[in-house]
């Protein structure tokens, strides 16, 4: 075994705005704020971090204040440094209120490194040691997160008390920042503010995708090489309460399947011809976890099986625009989940209620998600009622989420391993092969096209 003094260690990144207690807030600034008719005002600028994280401005109070901002209902303020911070002050009250953000300075700024801290991110998988100076010598715990894609290196720390301030904030039902991460090239050449949010964007979409919740950076700021910060930004990050145990597929311990992701997203990303595309289909996963009602999450994930058909079979020019058209949606997902793998049958063990339903009308699992789901909007008659089957809408919902989830991995390339959403229950990092690489399920040929009907039910036409 290897001396534990000889053990490789990484000095821990330093948070721009250092650890705050669950739902405790972050001040950004307190000083003199402008803009105002009275003029220059004693104020501050803080995230707050309940439910859901907010940005606000405050001034001392003044006795014009309820003329000046109780009619208006905003004012465009500055913060008075340099460079100068301006932001549209949105009133709440008479000397106080919300911001949606500030403004971004200039987009071509070059940045050596790019520092963000993240809130309620679950991320515990590690592939490097951190080192801490202390009393009793150095303290060693596993807690970085690192890779190197695309000309980038990508480094996430984990505050040293993750476990404790994850479980605080669930209870209180908050939010907490949790980790910090430095974004630099991998050459040490600079880049622009406008590259560093892009890839800080791909980063947000692509592990709320993978935890199956909206996670997100907080608080961005740049640096030049003399370490000086020349760029920040603020807003009201758009995030999920904070979760210890979540409905991702993602497991959050494992380092293998994190840095998998995160290549296969960051060159789906720097796609052109996809970046887009990919961007919203990972979006529509997520909000079909656990956006809503369960109707709401069986139709947002529709969108996103539509645009991956559509992406694969149009874009990828299997099938003209037109046929496209006249294909069932049914046929068309078939055919997306047989290309990967994905078993379109409905097991009992998983879905007791869905299987009977498929079973009844000899249907599989394509045909049963996209009928009820259409039924749910277009119902054939008044009196239709799904819901005189206990558990059926919530079990398409589930069945649906995992289509969506498997197919958005597929698109992108991913050859990890994932949780699955499908079942019910199971111990926490109990992960599967996805199916396009597991030998019993990989496909072993082309799969045929999906036929192009005519208007009479069945009937179909040679292309």
């Amino acid at each position: 075994m290897e001396p534990t003094d000889q053990i490789m260690f990484h000095a821990p990144l330093v948070p721009p705005h250092g650890w705050n207690a669950p739902g405790e807030t972050v001040t950004l600034y307190e000083g003199t704020l402008t803009g105002f008719r009275q003029g220059a005002r004693q104020g501050k600028i803080e995230l707050t971090f309940g439910a859901k994280p907010s940005l606000e401005w405050s001034v001392e109070p003044h006795a014009d204040d309820y003329w000046e901002l109780g009619n208006d209902g905003a004012v465009i303020a500055t913060v008075d440094r340099t460079p100068p911070v301006d932001f549209i002050a949105n009133a709440r009250r008479n000397n106080a209120g919300w911001i949606n953000g500030t403004s971004d300075g200039d987009q071509s700024t070059r940045l050596q490194r790019l520092v963000t801290q993240w809130l309620n991110l679950p991320l515990s998988a590690a592939n490097a040691i951190l080192g801490e100076e202390t009393a009793h010598g150095v303290h060693r715990r596993r807690g970085r997160w690192s890779i190197e894609i695309e000309g980038w290196t990508v480094t996430i720390d984990q505050r040293p008390d993750l476990s404790a301030v994850l479980r605080t904030a669930t209870e209180q039902i908050s939010s907490v920042l949790t980790h910090v991460m430095e974004l630099k090239r991998t050459g040490g050449e600079d880049f622009s503010v406008t590259q560093g949010r892009e890839l800080l964007e791909c980063l947000r979409v692509s592990l709320s995708f993978g935890f199956g919740r909206k996670v997100a950076p907080a608080l961005p700021t740049g640096y030049d090489a003399n370490g000086r910060a020349i760029w920040e930004q603020w807003f009201s990050p758009l995030v999920d309460r904070a979760q210890t145990i979540g409905s991702g597929w993602l497991y959050n311990g494992s380092p293998d399947d994190c840095t998998e992701l995160v290549s296969c997203a960051v060159r789906a990303f720097a796609d052109t011809s996809r970046r887009g595309t990919t961007r919203f289909q990972m979006l529509m996963a997520t909000e079909a976890v656990a956006t809503g009602l369960v109707e709401q999450r069986i139709l947002t994930a529709a969108p996103a099986l539509e645009s991956l058909a559509w992406t694969k079979l149009v874009l990828g020019n299997l099938m003209p625009r037109g046929d496209f058209k006249k294909c069932p949606a049914e046929d068309k997902l078939r055919y997306l989940l047989k290309s990967a793998g994905i078993p379109t049958s409905v097991e009992a063990t998983d879905l007791p209620v869905l299987a009977k339903y498929a079973a009844d009308h000899r249907i599989d699992g394509p045909t049963a998600v996209t009928r009820i789901r259409n039924r749910l909007v277009h119902p054939e008659v008044l009196t239709d009622d799904l819901y005189a089957r206990a558990g059926l809408s919530v079990e398409v919902w589930r069945l649906s989420l995992h289509y969506v989830t498997l197919a958005v991995l597929h698109s992108i390339g991913y050859r990890g391993s994932y949780q699955m959403q499908l079942k019910l229950g199971g111990w926490a990092g109990e992960t599967h092969p996805v199916p396009w690489i597991d030998p019993t399920t990989a496909p072993a040929g082309p799969i045929p096209l999906p036929p192009v009907r005519g208007r009479a039910r069945g009937r179909t036409r040679s292309r």
